[in-house]
């Protein structure tokens, strides 16, 4: 679809073109570079000149193999460093493999003109491009023997470090002002053929299977995961291949990665160049930045969302029955709109198999019409919620007909009894029954978590707590939400909320509070719970600055509405039960009688807006709390005694502050 250019718009253009750089990006040389450097001059002979090369995996000549080849090398090597050979281009390369000039230069070298090593591990401005770069190799050994924590040398040998890698992330962290370019880095990611076709995945240009013990670097993995470059280039494995570009999951913009071969290789399968034309990050506005080709894929190394869980498992679901928000129960349904009249299943299908299995399509069509053409939505059911959620993650990259592609977690559709059109109603059931995880009379409920109980509330510690004292609030009758609940039982609910927070200023301490609800198709998930987390003081003063950043991190475009009290929430649901919704409480700014509490919600009302991310008001309290690592209840499970030991320690805390039973 063309659209009228603008002046801006033309000024903009020119401005992105004058930025852009040539880029050639090469494999392993070994020393080769007479080979290396008489293909670069015969490129730009025939295309032009190139602003830089940066080089991948191992520069340097190569001890031992081939003696004849490792003379030969060396010998081309010692040409241009002497002067007597020159590099037709500004080169710039990391080293994989010799641990003399890692030891020796870690934060650079010039070794002759227009040749630099990087250095061990940094982030450098070149010809206006951010590059970030990882010298050395991945040893098991050597980097599980320093330990997470990252305490000690950058590198042992040409082995690097978490020393090396949690370095560069901070580095990044530092300056986050504009994203990553281009990372280099020796090896390639491991799981870099996640979230793709088959068809798509890297091959052995030999036909074998590629070993990525040997060629797959987990720290790698966890840098493209933390640095969302833009480009990421690697070798070691001899294999080309560019991937099809991934979506970042925080920035938004797309990352490529290619992989090169070794210089000197054969065959189309292992290319040891590759040209590329960009601007830098810091010279495009946002909209050319976020721009996704039809062919972007969710992101391989997203953190591992839940485990799926099978449907009629009764037993499994029991289990979880204190998890943190229901977290475990995510639909394998999603929901598509916009689609255009003429689109078949088939379009739908050869653009979501790369998520996973699909079980079914189903398109809403004009029955009567002639060539029953689709009404503008349909449904596609995965095999697991896991695929499900990872189709979400390519809401509006797909485009078909002119048209964005919506993707959604699809909501249950029930049988109308009330004609065409007639609004789904959702029946709130408050009486308790044996199917609900959290309703008492379930006989396999994890009564061993319980903490205190009355007649219309308990307190339960949450499964995989962010904190030992992470508790929850509970009816004891199957409400859904506090917006459902009645008055009197909304009152109970907040008495103890109250009696909570008071222990805990007792002890210094402040709490996060929250509620997230958000209708399942799963009954058993619909029973509400308040979750409460208590906070340090200096924490505490930083609440709302975290809120409002973990906002626009996980619920972006998403406008937090100020409320005075926890009831206040069914003024704002529209008068639909059915509205998700996620309220907190926060410390506020101090007072001369302590800290003010704040209290603000997000609803979803008609499908206007972000959807609530069912793990939200988790991330958010682990955001104020700074243990972003927590935000995955399974990754903080306790087994059973472990449990039970939580239960007794808060119970008896709470002796004094329990408030009188109904």
């Amino acid at each position: 679809r063309k659209v009228a250019m603008t002046a801006a718009d033309a000024a903009t253009e020119a401005k992105i073109e004058t930025e852009r750089k040539r880029v050639i990006v090469a494999g392993d040389a070994e020393g080769h570079l007479v080979k290396l450097y008489t293909q670069v001059e015969v490129q730009q002979k025939r295309v032009g000149a190139f602003d830089l090369l940066l080089a991948v995996g191992g520069f340097l000549p190569v001890a031992g193999g081939d003696a004849a080849s490792t003379a030969s090398s060396a010998a081309a090597w010692a040409e241009y460093v002497t002067g007597k050979r020159k590099a037709p281009v500004d080169t710039y390369f990391i080293e994989s493999r010799s641990a003399a000039l890692l030891q020796s230069f870690p934060d650079g070298k010039q070794l002759c003109d227009k040749v630099q090593f990087l250095g061990g591990y940094g982030i450098r401005e070149i010809h206006g491009l951010r590059v970030a770069y990882l010298s050395g190799r991945y040893d098991p050994g050597v980097y599980g023997a320093q330990g997470a924590a990252g305490v000690g040398p950058a590198f042992v040998g040409a082995a690097y470090t978490p020393a090396a890698v949690q370095g560069l992330i901070r580095l990044v962290q530092a300056a986050p002002s504009a994203p990553i370019d281009i990372l280099l880095t020796g090896e390639w990611p491991t799981g870099l053929d996640g979230k793709l076709d088959p068809a798509e995945a890297p091959r052995d240009p030999d036909g074998g299977a590629i070993n990525w013990n040997e060629v797959g670097s987990p720290p790698v993995a966890e840098l493209i995961t933390a640095l969302e470059p833009r480009y990421h280039a690697f070798g070691t494995a001899d294999v080309f291949y560019q991937r099809p570009p991934f979506q970042t999951q925080r920035r938004g913009h797309v990352c490529r990665c290619i992989g090169m071969g070794k210089v000197g290789s054969k065959g189309k399968g292992r290319l040891w160049i590759h040209g590329l034309a960009l601007s830098p990050a810091a010279a495009m506005p946002e909209a050319a930045l976020k721009q996704r080709p039809a062919n972007t894929t969710p992101s391989p190394f997203a953190e591992a969302r839940a485990t799926p869980v099978k449907r009629d498992a009764p037993d499994d679901d029991a289990r979880h029955a204190f998890g943190d928000d229901g977290g475990q129960v995510v639909p394998d349904q999603v929901f598509l709109s916009r689609l255009p009249p003429n689109i078949e299943e088939k379009r739908i299908e050869a653009a979501l198999k790369h998520i996973g299995k699909i079980e079914r399509i189903h398109l809403a069509r004009e029955e009567s019409a002639d060539g029953k053409p689709c009404k503008g939505f349909g449904w596609v059911t995965f095999s697991s919620p896991e695929e499900a959620q990872a189709a979400c993650d390519l809401s509006e990259m797909l485009e078909c007909a002119g048209r964005k592609i919506n993707i959604c977690l699809a909501k249950p559709r029930e049988r109308s009894t009330g004609g065409p059109g007639k609004k789904r109603e959702v029946q709130i059931v408050i009486e308790p029954h044996k199917d609900c995880w959290f309703c008492l009379v379930n006989p396999q409920v994890e009564k061993h978590m319980i903490v205190t109980a009355t007649t219309e509330v308990y307190i339960a510690t949450a499964r995989g707590p962010i904190v030992p004292a992470h508790v929850m609030v509970l009816p004891v009758k199957h409400a859904p939400c506090f917006a459902a609940c009645p008055p009197e039982l909304q009152s109970a609910i907040q008495l103890h909320v109250s009696a909570i927070r008071q222990m805990f200023r007792q002890a210094g301490q402040e709490c996060i509070v929250w509620e997230r609800w958000i209708p399942m198709s799963v009954s058993a998930a619909n029973h509400m719970q308040v979750q409460i987390v208590p906070v340090d003081q200096v924490s505490a003063g930083t609440a709302r600055d975290a809120l409002e950043e973990a906002t626009r991190r996980y619920l972006p475009q998403a406008a937090l509405k100020r409320v005075q009290a926890h009831a206040e929430v069914v003024q704002h649901v529209n008068d639909d039960s059915a509205t998700p919704y996620v309220y907190f409480e926060i410390p506020g700014d101090n007072s001369a009688k302590g800290r003010m509490i704040e209290r603000y919600m997000y609803a979803g009302i008609d499908g206007e807006g972000p959807r609530i991310p069912l793990n939200f008001g988790r991330q958010v309290a682990c955001a104020i709390i700074g243990c972003d690592d927590k935000t995955d209840w399974r990754s903080c499970q306790d087994d059973r005694d472990e449990e039970k030991e939580l239960a007794a320690v808060f119970r008896k805390q709470f002796v004094p502050f329990q408030p009188r039973k109904g």
